[in-house]
């Protein structure tokens, strides 16, 4: 159990539960919105302070976790040309030592998920607008061919019907 106070008023602001064993570190990230736990039971947790609510747990290892820390890593990017205007990404990484004999390092990708996620969303969007104008245009054949490919079976199954109709109406 983790429980957060407010040191001014001593008053206890969250009370947050899920490890099955003793936490024997706590370390904040995002500027105070979020901390991770690490425990004797192998297990980091991610926590949202505003949520009060774990937001993700890792498996870490097969035994105790006894350390645990973050740092930060910058990395040039590289998208950038111009040499005099130089960008630095940071990471943040985190880093477990535990029971098992093996140091755990782990990076957060957020940002690239959701940098993929949106990158799919798209492709999904531009797919349904190819798909409807395909429908459109009568070309039925690249339809059903894009209505499987993207598992929308139901639009698979009315293109094959417009398919067969108009096969049955050149007979």
């Amino acid at each position: 159990m983790v429980k957060v106070w407010d040191l001014v008023t001593q008053k206890c602001l969250a009370t947050l539960e899920g490890h099955q064993d003793q936490i024997v570190k706590v370390q904040w990230l995002n500027m105070g919105l979020q901390f991770a736990t690490a425990s004797v039971d192998g297990v980091v947790k991610l926590w949202n302070l505003k949520k009060q609510q774990c937001v993700n747990t890792f498996e870490m290892h097969a035994d105790r976790i006894w350390c645990m820390d973050l740092y930060e890593v910058l990395e040039k990017n590289e998208d950038k040309g111009d040499e005099d205007d130089v960008e630095y990404k940071s990471t943040v990484n985190m880093i477990t030592g535990g029971c098992d004999s093996t140091l755990k390092i782990w990076q957060d990708v957020t940002v690239e998920q959701e940098h993929e996620d949106k990158e799919a969303q798209l492709k999904r969007i531009q797919d349904e607008q190819k798909l409807s104008h395909l429908i459109r245009k009568e070309d039925f054949i690249e339809a059903a061919m894009l209505a499987f490919k993207m598992n929308k079976l139901r639009d698979f199954y009315h293109v094959l019907l417009k398919v067969m109709r108009s096969e049955d109406k050149g007979d």
